[in-house]
C-alpha cells in the first residue's frame, strides 16, 4: 500500500504544471526508488543530482553559520534541478523548466506528504 502511495504521490507531483520529472532517491546510495515525468534520462539526472547533495553534506561545516541545508536549487540554461530532503534518508529531485510558473507552496505540501509516506516504510 505505501509503495503504491509513494508512486502515486510522485506521479501527481510530476504532473504539476512546470514540472518535467521528479524522482525519489536514497541519499547514501544514490539509488533511485521511484521516478515519474517526461524527461529522458531522469534516472541519470537523479543519481547525479544526489551527488550534489552528498557533497553539500561533506562541506556542511563550512556553512554551519547558515544552519541545516533545507533545499538546493541548481539553475541551468534550459532547466532547474531542485533537491529537497524527503523523509528519513531520502531526497526528492525535481526537474523543472527554467521559467516555469510552478506553485511552490503546493509543491512543498506534496513533498511533505511524500516524506510522511517515506517515514512509514
Amino acid at each position: 500500500m505505501t509503495q503504491q502511495a509513494l508512486r502515486s504521490t510522485l506521479e501527481a507531483m510530476a504532473a504539476l504544471p512546470g514540472v518535467d520529472s521528479c524522482a525519489l532517491v536514497e541519499i547514501d546510495a544514490g539509488m533511485v526508488w521511484h521516478h515519474a515525468g517526461q524527461t529522458d534520462g531522469v534516472l541519470t539526472f537523479a543519481e547525479a543530482a544526489s551527488d550534489y547533495w552528498r557533497l553539500s553534506g561533506r562541506l556542511a561545516e563550512h556553512f554551519e553559520v547558515l544552519g541545516d541545508l533545507r533545499a538546493s536549487v541548481m539553475m541551468h540554461a534550459r532547466g532547474r534541478i531542485t533537491l529537497l530532503p524527503c523523509g528519513n534518508g531520502m531526497l526528492l529531485v525535481a526537474l523543472t523548466r527554467a521559467k516555469s510558473e510552478l506553485d511552490w507552496i503546493l509543491w512543498q505540501d506534496k513533498a511533505r506528504q511524500l516524506a510522511e509516506l517515506v517515514n512509514r516504510l
